[in-house]
């Protein structure tokens, strides 16, 4: 007998999500982006309640961890490494045919001083949305709802 997983995995539809064959649940996969362990943990507390959160550090942890596993939305970071790598690491992924339909959004602490460049980033940088930090919870978890779908094949 098939469980609904095993539907949901052969359907006519591309799911990322994971899927507990035990209980027939799935839950979409966020991969969650920043060099800043004690937010990671906060946020991935609020997120797995809803989704499997999987973390990476940096654009290059990011990079192996996009080759592991394909989420189905990127909350992701500005400064990491150096300062713009959040933004280098975007223009790379919407670049790329493999991942360019992954959802992508900004969640960044950076400061008044830097708005001004941050407006005209985000009118270069194809991501579907912008946070700053600290988020308000209720507004990012809106976000990445409304950006998580299955997408129809053919």
């Amino acid at each position: 007998m098939l469980s609904i997983c095993d539907v949901i995995h052969n359907s006519s539809f591309i799911i990322h999500h994971s899927c507990d064959y035990n209980t027939g649940v799935t839950q979409p996969t966020v991969l969650l982006v920043d060099d800043d362990a004690v937010f990671v943990d906060a946020l991935s507390a609020v997120l797995t309640t809803r989704y499997r959160v999987r973390s990476a550090g940096d654009g290059e942890e990011a990079l192996a961890s996009l080759a592991e596993e394909r989420p189905d939305l990127i909350v992701l970071d500005v400064m990491l490494t150096y300062p713009s790598e959040g933004y280098d690491l975007a223009a790379t992924l919407k670049k790329n045919p493999e991942t360019a339909e992954i959802p992508i959004v900004i969640l960044t602490g950076v400061s008044r001083i830097f708005e001004v460049r941050s407006r005209l980033e985000e009118s270069w940088v194809d991501v579907e949305s912008f946070h700053t930090k600290p988020p308000d919870f209720g507004k990012l978890i809106e976000t990445i709802e409304k950006h998580i779908h299955p997408v129809p094949v053919g």
